[in-house]
């Protein structure tokens, strides 16, 4: 229920024409979040307090500290989520240090696929708060298959490719539907993953076009009903007959 995602706070409003009432309006709730790596300390997030084991997945893989298959544990303590990694693994790399990402996927997805994105886009907890952010997983024929709401964007992104991995999904026959900017960051954290497009209902940033460009990843900006963007690699999205 998206009530459990919000708090009560008492506010006052006052009109243009000077009238006054007291009210009381629901907010969005921010926990802080900290992620444990091998008993260390790797970072805290500030996250909705709910799918902290999808943010936790999801976040290592979106910025490429650890793979999947290099998680031995995952465990949620109240706000602290403790991980164990394979003892094969390596310590997580220093990310200018890495190798160009790119996007080893052929998927194309029809434009009715896209354009049914659009169902998906707007949550419960937003319209309660309008302090939320959402990002969901469709396939080909436009079926939702995953979806999560946090205060970030990017928390977002992380938990909903931690959601996929914990569910088994192929990342790289699904699209990814936000309802942030995009920046390259974000694109970037959609790449790593192995995500083949991203479609956003905001404008993207010239750095995430760029960044789309060269990780083989179509980036949709202003996704409407009645029309949508498309900044780079269209030939992922089918031409309607």
């Amino acid at each position: 229920m998206p009530e459990r995602y919000t708090a009560p706070y008492p506010a006052k409003r006052i009109h243009s024409d000077g009238r006054a009432e007291d009210t009381e309006v629901l907010l969005a709730k921010e926990v802080p979040v900290k992620l444990f790596l091998d008993g260390k300390l790797f970072t805290t997030l500030f996250s909705s307090p709910f799918e902290l084991k999808e943010l936790a997945l999801g976040h290592l893989i979106t910025e490429g500290a650890l793979s999947y298959r290099e998680i031995a544990g995952l465990e949620v303590e109240g706000s602290e989520i403790h991980i164990l990694t394979k003892k094969e693994s390596k310590p997580p790399q220093d990310k200018a240090a890495e190798e160009e990402i790119f996007v080893d996927s052929d998927a194309i997805f029809d434009q009715e696929a896209l354009f049914a994105g659009i169902t998906y886009i707007e949550s419960d907890t937003y319209k309660l708060t309008r302090g939320t952010h959402l990002a969901a997983l469709i396939d080909r024929k436009g079926n939702l298959t995953a979806q999560v709401v946090d205060i970030g964007r990017h928390n977002a992104v992380d938990k909903v490719v931690g959601c996929a991995f914990l569910k088994g999904l192929d990342l790289s026959h699904l699209y990814m539907l936000s309802t942030g900017r995009q920046p390259a960051y974000m694109l970037t954290k959609a790449a790593r993953a192995g995500i083949p497009l991203v479609a956003t209902k905001a404008m993207p940033f010239d750095s995430g076009v760029e960044a789309a460009k060269k990780a083989n990843l179509c980036l949709i900006g202003q996704l409407r009903q009645e029309s949508m963007l498309i900044f780079s690699n269209d030939w992922r999205v089918k031409k309607s007959k």
